[in-house]
């Protein structure tokens, strides 16, 4: 990767920015505000719409697939620009289970479940972790029992975040008991309104929902089986390599640092501008640096992945950096704006209404989703630097 924009991207750019300037209305970020994704209907649905008919949520989709053909650095510089709007874009649907689907689905597969994620219809929750399977994935026990000609599912999934705004299961099952445990494993897409299946919300201290789903005897046709039985770890690893990349767009960060800036160019209580202070400038000065860090090892994995390579390791790494450095910005804007930065999201008087008191509480959370820090460390001193596991 060259690090820099070729007249081409550079366009591309500049047309992702002309339609959000023309799309992010008023009402939408009203909408958002009051609701955030969970709302079905009204100008979230509109927007979603109009990412579809452009087929922007299938952009660097081979042709044959219904996509525009792109590449996936173009994916990449559409993703961060809608983060730095604040505005949902392309899921984990979109960028980490549909190139699964084209690796490695059969072709009943891929007519079935491509061209309504293209569409934006189809929204898939990833089934992984369970109440006994978090870090250790292939310890899981949800199953599915051929009968005929369908799978039946037993078992619970956790942390199943977006389920309640989702219309599959990209779900991780155990098909084979007698398989060592990374060999008995498949993936099964299952529609979430099948009979046997219970969404449970979970709150996370930021806010956050997610979920525990329980599967109770959930009957899915046999040719919702992703590629071949027992071959789903293949599929999960490459799925979560990608998923990785989707949560590291720096695009969010870029606009907490140009909120935090406005805002340090305010008086605070005592009536000083922290932006005056030496000290904060050296702090921004450091986060500053570390964004543009994290914009370019974007655009190293993106550039990695237009060249058919999935970069585990480079991902691994930049969702790491990301991460922490989030909270790092999340810990700079709490002490830049001192008590009044403590009023919970949307208090009257929240500096900025309470961004940076919510960022505070909801970037934990990004140090765990995807795979958690201490875990991803262990990968990258594996597979970047040949070196032993420490022994989880």
């Amino acid at each position: 990767m060259d690090f820099e924009l070729d007249a081409e991207q550079s366009a591309w750019l500049a047309e992702v920015r002309e339609f959000l300037e023309a799309n992010v209305t008023a009402a939408l970020r009203a909408e958002l505000a009051e609701h955030d994704l969970e709302f079905r209907g009204g100008e979230l649905t509109a927007f979603r719409r109009k990412l579809g008919e452009k087929g922007w949520f299938g952009l660097n989709w081979p042709t044959e697939y219904g996509g525009l053909g792109l590449s996936a650095v173009h994916q990449h510089l559409m993703v961060s620009e809608f983060e730095y709007w604040g505005v949902p874009g392309p899921d984990l649907t979109v960028t980490s289970v549909a190139p699964m689907i084209m690796r490695h689905g059969t072709e009943q597969n891929k007519k079935e479940f491509l061209p309504p994620i293209a569409r934006g219809e189809m929204v898939c929750a990833v089934g992984y972790s369970e109440p006994e399977a978090g870090t250790d994935l292939a310890s899981l026990r949800t199953r599915a029992v051929l009968d005929g000609d369908e799978w039946v599912i037993t078992g619970s999934k956790i942390w199943n975040s977006g389920a309640q705004r989702s219309t599959h299961e990209w779900l991780c099952v155990r098909t084979d008991r007698d398989e060592p445990r990374h060999r008995g494993i498949s993936v099964i897409i299952v529609p979430i309104d099948l009979a046997g299946i219970e969404i449970r919300p979970l709150y996370a201290w930021s806010g956050y929902r997610t979920n525990e789903v329980f599967f109770r005897d959930v009957r899915v046709p046999v040719g919702n089986l992703v590629g071949e039985v027992n071959k789903g770890w293949t599929y999960i690893t490459g799925a979560l390599d990608l998923e990785r990349g989707a949560l590291t767009n720096a695009g969010d960060l870029r606009r907490a640092l140009d909120d935090l800036k406005t805002a340090a160019r305010q008086p605070v209580r005592d009536g000083s501008r922290p932006a005056a202070s030496p000290d904060f400038r050296r702090r921004l000065a450091q986060a500053e640096a570390d964004v543009e860090v994290a914009t370019l090892m974007g655009y190293e994995a993106s550039s990695m992945l237009a060249g058919g390579v999935i970069p585990t390791v480079e991902v691994s790494v930049e969702k790491v950096f990301t991460s922490e450095l989030r909270q790092r910005i999340a810990d700079l804007a709490i002490d830049l704006l001192g008590p009044d930065g403590l009023l919970a999201h949307r208090s009257p008087g929240a500096p900025l209404d309470g961004k940076f008191e919510r960022l505070y509480r909801a970037a934990p959370l990004m140090r765990f989703g995807g795979g958690a820090n201490e875990v991803l460390r262990d990968v990258i001193a594996q597979r970047g630097h040949q070196m032993p596991s420490y022994g989880r």
